[in-house]
């Protein structure tokens, strides 16, 4: 099979592997100066070898980063310009997929500059607003209740953040597709006889958003961490402003594999990055507590406080 052109998080992909969940790039040509990133297949078993990196998984070196990962393979990321991927024999497609596209895009995300955000994010009003937070924290979740409020979705999972020549930070598309567990299927009615799982080993589905997919980059208007409390009595959702310090270690914890920055030598990079961002925008927490279905809640306090900002449409 020949290698296919895709575009995603503002980048142009060559891959030998078939990605269904990105965009196809139309009337591409194979001229390398039109490609930014490679994605290949070989044998990495000799070089992980040759490495020599004992009981590690992860392991940095000259501006590569070498990983494995038990039951999908052997990942190599070199230099922000290539992704070669030695896939374990009868691996799940979608699982080694899944690392191509999470944990091998956010390290040439990292190698070539760009800070990726672990998170969702919308456009509202001509500006883009993220929403970070750990894992299950309902970024997906929420940024589907504002979609379909009628509020694009420019990415999920990660947001690609880069700067325009005024220096405001803009954030890239992603690709066409959400990710949702069962309970949010549920909250939205939603059957899950009509999707995919990310992979065979997790209720966690695929949804593909093509029809409220935005396909432009947008500049960064604010972040809300979401801080959900489940165990709390139900109070009424709060939303904060962020200040001071604290902004950075909020942007530094929600770094998409936050724990490879240092292992690649890029610490200083990422600070550097982070207050540069946190100087430009702003970052609020929304908190809500109880296990109810809240997400349309929410897109109720963030549209009101947006339109109470001074962010207007370009």
């Amino acid at each position: 099979m020949l290698p296919v052109q895709y575009e995603a998080y503002g980048l142009r992909w060559l891959s030998q592997f078939q990605m269904p969940e990105l965009q196809i790039v139309q009337n591409s040509s194979q001229d390398a100066g039109d490609i930014d990133v490679h994605i290949q297949s070989a044998d990495l078993t000799a070089l992980w070898e040759a490495w020599n990196v004992g009981n590690e998984n992860f392991v940095s070196r000259d501006g590569s980063l070498f990983f494995r990962i038990e039951d999908a393979g052997i990942f190599l990321i070199e230099q922000g310009r290539r992704i070669i991927v030695n896939p374990k024999q009868n691996a799940d497609e979608k699982k080694v997929r899944l690392f191509i596209l999470g944990t091998c895009m956010a390290v040439i995300m990292m190698q070539r500059g760009i800070l990726p955000l672990h998170g969702s994010a919308v456009v509202i009003d001509g500006w883009a607003y993220a929403f970070v937070g750990h894992s299950g924290a309902g970024k997906s979740t929420l940024s589907a209740a504002l979609a379909s409020r009628g509020y694009p979705l420019l990415t999920d999972d990660v947001v690609a953040l880069t700067w325009d020549a005024g220096g405001r930070a803009i954030v890239s598309p992603g690709y066409p597709q959400q990710k949702l567990w069962q309970p949010s299927l549920d909250g939205f009615g939603m059957k899950e006889e009509n999707y995919a799982t990310v992979h065979a080993e997790i209720t966690k589905y695929a949804i593909p958003v093509q029809h409220y997919f935005h396909e432009r980059a947008v500049p960064l208007a604010g972040i809300f961490e979401l801080n959900p409390k489940p165990n709390d009595v139900r109070k009424p959702i709060q939303l904060t402003q962020v200040h001071g310090l604290e902004r950075l270690h909020l942007l530094c914890t929600h770094t998409f594999r936050s724990t490879l920055v240092a292992r690649q030598g890029l610490a200083q990079w990422l600070f550097e990055t982070v207050s540069r961002l946190s100087a430009s925008i702003e970052i609020c927490r929304l908190t809500r507590s109880g296990s109810d279905f809240t997400a349309f809640g929410m897109v109720e306090r963030i549209t009101d406080h947006v339109r109470k900002g001074v962010h207007t449409e370009q």
